[in-house]
C-alpha cells in the first residue's frame, strides 16, 4: 500500500460526500481511505459506512466524539501506507493532487511534500500557490521557512512519509495541525513544495477558523511556548524564530479576546497581556515581526484600553477578519 488518506468527520452530512467522491477520483489510485467518525450526531457515520460498502479501498472506524486530534490518531495508529494525507471533511481535491505530492515525495526523496492551495469563503477567494514554484527544504531551512510563514500552518495540504511521522500523534488541542507539522519538520531531512494548487479549502460558517474566541484558544499560546521551549533546548538556531512566533500568536489571541469582549474573558486576558509583558525586553530584537504588530505593541504597553479602541476601529476600517468572530 503506497497511501493513506484520513478523513476524521464529525456532523459533516452535507459535505462528506462531494469530499469522498473526489478522493476516490484521485488519479493515484494505490491508496487506503481511512474514514473516522469522530461521534457525528447525524447521519454522516452512514454515509461513511456507505462508502466502504461500495468501495473496498475505504474503512470506516467509529468512536465517541474526541475531537479532530483524537480522530486523526486513530488513522495513524491504523493506517497501512507508506505516505499519509489528512484531509478535512468538508473541503474538495483536485483529482491529481496526489498523483503530484506522491510522485515528489518519490522522486526527491522527500520526507514532506507540499500543494498549494485555493481558500474559497463566501465574498472571495484567496491562492497560496499557483506561480509554478518548487522549492527544496532541508530540515533548518523547513522549519524556518515554517516559523516565517512561507508554508500554511496546515497539514491537508501535505503528505507525510510515514516512517518518519511514524511516532508523532496530534495533540488535543487547538492549533493541532501547527504543533505536529512542527514535529514533522524537525524530524524531516528534506520537504518538496510544489506551489500547484490542488487542495480547496471550502471556508464553512461553523468552521474553527472563524469561531469566536472561547477557552479552547488559549491552547495556541501553550503550544505556540512548547515550541519555543523545544528550540532553546534542541534547536537553539531556531530559538528566535520561535519566540516571535510565540509572540505573534499571543498578539492575535489578545486581539480576539478584545474583539469579543475583554471584561467576558478578564482571566484570558490577563494571562495573555501577562505573556506579551514578558517579551518587553526582547521585542526590539525580534526579527519578523510586522510594522502593524511593532506599533500596536507599544500602544498595548502604553495603555490597554487605548489598544482595544484602535484595534476595533481598524478592524472596522480594514474588515477585518476578526470582526466575523463575534
Amino acid at each position: 500500500m503506497t497511501l493513506s488518506i484520513v478523513v476524521p468527520v464529525y456532523n459533516k452530512s452535507k459535505y462528506i460526500e462531494a469530499c469522498v467522491e473526489s478522493i476516490l477520483a484521485q488519479t493515484f489510485i494505490d491508496f487506503e481511505l481511512l474514514l473516522v467518525n469522530d461521534g457525528s450526531a447525524d447521519d454522516s457515520g452512514e454515509k461513511c459506512d456507505n462508502f466502504a460498502r461500495i468501495d473496498k479501498r475505504v474503512t470506516t472506524y467509529h468512536q465517541v466524539n474526541k475531537g479532530v486530534s483524537a480522530a486523526r490518531n486513530v488513522g495513524i495508529d491504523n493506517c497501512k501506507g507508506e505516505y499519509i494525507g489528512f484531509v478535512d471533511a468538508d473541503d474538495i481535491l483536485d483529482n491529481d493532487m496526489y498523483e503530484t505530492l506522491i510522485k515528489n515525495a518519490e522522486k526527491y526523496k522527500a520526507d514532506i511534500t507540499i500543494c498549494g492551495v485555493k481558500r474559497v469563503f463566501d465574498d472571495k477567494t484567496e491562492f497560496f500557490g499557483g506561480k509554478g514554484l518548487v522549492k527544496f527544504y532541508d530540515k533548518d531551512q523547513g522549519l524556518s521557512a515554517y516559523f516565517n510563514g512561507e508554508m500554511l500552518l496546515s497539514n491537508y495540504d501535505k503528505l507525510f512519509r510515514y516512517e518518519t511521522i511514524k511516532n508523532i500523534r496530534f495533540e488535543p488541542a487547538l492549533y493541532e495541525d501547527t504543533f505536529y507539522n512542527f514535529e514533522a519538520l524537525k524530524a524531516s531531512k528534506l520537504t518538496v513544495y510544489d506551489d500547484a494548487i490542488k487542495y480547496n479549502y471550502i471556508m464553512r460558517d461553523n468552521s474553527h477558523s472563524l469561531a469566536p474566541f472561547n477557552q479552547k484558544y488559549m491552547n495556541m499560546t501553550i503550544l505556540s511556548r512548547k515550541m519555543v521551549e523545544i528550540c532553546l533546548t534542541d534547536l537553539p538556531g531556531h530559538a528566535d524564530e520561535a519566540r516571535t512566533f510565540d509572540f505573534n500568536t499571543n498578539m492575535m489571541v489578545l486581539n480576539m479576546i478584545l474583539i469579543a469582549s475583554r471584561k467576558k474573558h478578564k482571566k484570558d486576558f490577563d494571562i495573555i497581556y501577562n505573556n506579551l509583558r514578558a517579551f518587553k525586553s526582547i521585542v526590539p530584537g525580534l526579527k519578523g515581526l510586522s510594522k502593524k504588530y511593532k506599533y500596536g505593541y507599544k500602544v498595548l504597553l502604553l495603555s490597554p484600553a487605548l489598544y482595544s479602541a484602535v484595534l476595533k476601529l481598524y478592524s472596522v476600517i480594514t474588515n477585518s477578519e476578526y470582526l466575523s468572530r463575534k
